[in-house]
């Protein structure tokens, strides 16, 4: 496993690539922009992308970020930021990824258009389902998929957008292949929904309450998501089962750019889940020190607390604080298998106007620690 120093540098790769673009002169926007006046404000931010995980280990790749704001038709006020990224990468343990994702407002608001296509060659980590599973139990096993998902929710006033969400997404080539080979892959051997692959199709209805004076760095406001999705075999599917999000953020502004946030999460999931959709305690929005995957189950709920501040120029940190689990019964969850995760992270602001940062976190809990990165903030 590379040290904790080489690791460091591979992953800070992403920040320093972003900062040396062409694109950038002095304290411009690291962006190909665009600015009329009366009717929209636009660009293009292209960069290339270096990080480093324990399931893909190193990857390059590069990513695209288009943005807008389109003007109001009846004052001069804009839309809040609309963002498109797609997003292309290698690495070392032969997977590729391809993703294409937007989150767009249409004119005054009036409708906010979620969804993404995602393409993925992936090597994955299963230990078992529950909080009981040993390090010993790693199997490996891989696959590909292809992936599709849109929401179109409409302003019903307030900034409540409400709509349907519909998701199709097509698990092929699987491969189980125990870390040790005298063990049976618990996989096959418990017949576990998803194992063989499988076609997983749901239609689901979404309510967004979106408060934020920002999207790209709140500093005051609220944000509150709630979702329900049916996904079943007379959809088309090879799985049925249903799923429940709710998430619910706050900001609070202390100071210039100085940000205090909380935010909370829960998923559940009742019927045939396949694997490659349960709920996971870790990854790159909570419980940042862990890998995902690593702890799997039906439900996940958790809490986490960061406070944002500026360094100099474009930099900025982080720290981040924040506990949860994984459960198939709530009579499961006990504090004595809670998973806790503390970190910092540094920011380097690549829109300095719209304050859209790219992101490096470093987290440490049980497990040890784990590093994400990405555009945009956790929450």
């Amino acid at each position: 496993m590379p040290s904790i120093k080489s690791i460091l540098l591979m992953a800070l790769c992403h920040i320093t690539l972003l900062a040396a673009q062409p694109a950038a002169a002095q304290e411009k926007p690291l962006a190909i922009e665009e600015i009329d006046e009366d009717r929209t404000k636009r660009g293009i931010i292209p960069a290339p992308v270096a990080y480093y995980t324990p399931n893909t280990k190193f990857a390059f790749g590069a990513t695209v970020i288009g943005y807008l704001k389109l003007r109001s038709k009846t004052d001069t006020s804009f839309t809040r930021l609309s963002i498109a990224r797609f997003f292309t990468d290698f690495t070392t343990n032969r997977q590729t990824h391809q993703w294409l994702f937007w989150n767009i407002f249409t004119r005054d608001e009036k409708y906010f258009i979620r969804g993404e296509v995602r393409h993925r060659v992936y090597r994955d980590r299963f230990f078992g389902i529950g909080n009981e599973t040993p390090d010993e139990a790693e199997e490996i096993f891989r696959y590909k998929y292809i992936s599709a998902r849109v929401a179109p929710l409409k302003n019903i006033g307030n900034r409540v957008f409400i709509g349907p969400e519909v998701q199709a997404t097509n698990y092929y080539e699987t491969e189980l292949n125990p870390a040790d080979g005298e063990l049976q892959s618990q996989l096959l051997t418990g017949q576990i929904p998803g194992y063989r692959g499988g076609v997983n199709i749901g239609l689901g209805i979404a309510v967004i309450n979106d408060n934020r004076n920002n999207t790209a760095f709140p500093s005051s406001g609220y944000y509150l998501e709630a979702s329900a999705h049916r996904f079943s075999e007379s959809f088309g599917g090879d799985f049925s089962y249903n799923n429940y999000n709710f998430i619910a953020s706050k900001y609070w502004g202390l100071k210039p750019d100085n940000v205090f946030a909380v935010n909370a999460v829960v998923n559940l999931n009742n019927g045939d889940v396949p694997v490659q959709r349960l709920a996971t305690a870790g990854g790159e929005q909570i419980l940042r020190s862990y890998t995902r995957n690593r702890f799997l189950a039906n439900n996940f709920a958790g809490v986490q607390a960061e406070y944002r501040f500026p360094l100099f120029w474009r930099l900025g940190m982080v720290a981040f604080a924040g506990a949860g689990d994984v459960f198939n019964e709530f009579s499961e969850t006990s504090f004595s298998t809670l998973k806790y995760s503390v970190g910092t992270g540094f920011r380097l602001r690549v829109l300095p106007d719209e304050k859209l940062h790219s992101r490096l976190d470093i987290g440490f809990g049980q497990e040890g620690f784990a590093i994400n990165v990405g555009i945009g903030e956790a929450f």
